[in-house]
């Protein structure tokens, strides 16, 4: 097996954008989160061989970044937890203090990925699938296992900042009115 390399996808854009157009069907996603385009957002790819083998796609919005995709081909390799693992690390260094990822209601393998990297169910956003294929016809009406495609499940981190230094507090004596 080749080993794993990782980069910031801006150096892999074409490459990127084909895997991202392979595993999505398009160039664009509409979740909750807003409506992304590929060319807007930001990434980390994982190669192998210098091919792509997963991406991470993300967005920053106020004091979180939304994962907006994550995929890998070489499942079972720690791929996907490596580019979350970066995309958290990459949000602390922003000052960001949240992720957060919006799923399909199909998609059982992503949500239980994502808790067990520490996120926690959110909201579940009720006919979030139904309004946005309004506006992208060629979202499914049925996902995995054949369940019907209508809602997402939010689900957030909060993201721990560097621990404060061990410094014992400085004791505070009033002052007097002497």
């Amino acid at each position: 097996m080749a080993e794993i390399e990782y980069d910031a996808m801006g150096a892999h854009e074409a490459e990127a954008k084909a895997y991202f157009i392979e595993h999505w069907g398009s160039d664009s996603l509409i979740i909750s989160a807003g409506d992304y385009h590929f060319d807007d957002l930001n990434g980390l790819v994982a190669l192998e061989d210098g091919q792509v083998v997963g991406l991470l796609t993300y967005a920053v919005h106020g004091n979180a970044m939304a994962v907006v995709s994550l995929n890998s081909v070489r499942n079972g390799r720690g791929i996907g937890k490596e580019l979350l693992a970066l995309a958290e690390d990459m949000a602390r260094g922003l000052g960001e203090t949240k992720m957060m990822v919006s799923i399909m209601n199909d998609n059982m393998q992503a949500l239980g990925f994502f808790q067990r990297q520490g996120y926690r169910m959110a909201k579940i956003l009720r006919g979030s699938l139904d309004m946005a294929r309004q506006r992208k016809p060629e979202i499914p009406l049925v996902g995995m296992d054949d369940i019907p495609l209508h809602d997402e499940v939010l689900l957030s981190k909060v993201l721990p900042q560097d621990a404060p230094l061990d410094i014992p507090p400085v004791p505070v004596t009033p002052e007097s009115d002497d």
